[in-house]
């Protein structure tokens, strides 16, 4: 293993064989608002893409996530000063981050734990596996402000369980725990948090001997009806914004 590059506060890159595990650092928000840690961020996931020696990409949040509160505090600001900039680049950030995952030419696994917001299980879901932690909360905080749910979940929810299940889960509920979200197969493993990193390092170790080409073509395929999630993605983006201008 090697730790091959860091961003202090940003980013970790660690590597193993044909495996990089990128560890998201810091305040999930604040480095999203800012524009030079956003690119920061997309900069160190496109290197990793172009590396014709890499196959499996992690993308971890093992040490990087925003908390229901934080998320109402972050809307409601946008909210009271009726600027909507923020919001905005939020929402562009997130599907900007979804698309990559999806168009990346590796495979990506997700991990992410704590008390978390729903997208980051939309995150979870535009990955090609996904893994939390034990006790991991997703919430739907969304609701306690009048807004909608971000990062693609009604999409990927639907397609999978069907329309009743995105109402059920988004709607009725407050929260969806971890346990719960691999009952319905919306999470490929829960694991205790020590163990995510190496649970996802041992998923990839899968893959290590087969062809790159393999890997990139198999992945197109599977994902050729991408267009759906891009212009479902631009879509939510308006249906928030128009919710957004609700308020002012």
């Amino acid at each position: 293993m090697t730790l091959q590059q860091t961003d202090e506060g940003i980013f970790q890159i660690e590597r193993r064989g044909r495996t990089a595990l990128l560890r998201l650092c810091g305040n999930f928000f604040q480095n999203i608002k800012d524009l030079g840690r956003r690119d920061t961020v997309l900069n160190a996931f496109d290197m990793l893409n172009m590396d014709k020696d890499v196959s499996v990409i992690i993308l971890s949040l093992a040490y990087c996530g925003v908390s229901g509160d934080e998320y109402v505090r972050f809307f409601r600001e946008q909210l009271d000063g009726m600027e909507k900039q923020s919001a905005h680049r939020f929402c562009n950030a997130v599907n900007q981050v979804m698309l990559e995952m999806v168009r990346s030419g590796k495979l990506i696994v997700h991990t992410c734990c704590g008390d978390m917001l729903t997208f980051f299980l939309g995150v979870s879901l535009a990955a090609d596996y996904s893994i939390a932690a034990e006790g991991s909360v997703f919430r739907n905080s969304y609701q306690e402000i009048g807004l909608l749910p971000k990062g693609g979940l009604p999409y990927f929810i639907s397609r999978r369980l069907g329309n009743r299940a995105v109402y059920d889960l988004l709607l009725a509920e407050q929260s969806i725990t971890a346990e719960k979200a691999l009952e319905l197969g919306l999470l490929n493993s829960v694991v205790p948090r020590e163990q995510m990193e190496e649970a996802a390092f041992a998923y990839a170790a899968r893959f290590e001997n087969v062809p790159l080409r393999t890997v990139t073509g198999t992945k197109r395929l599977t994902n050729w009806c991408i267009r759906d999630l891009e212009e479902y993605l631009s879509y939510e983006n308006k249906q928030m914004m128009k919710t957004l201008d609700q308020f002012g």
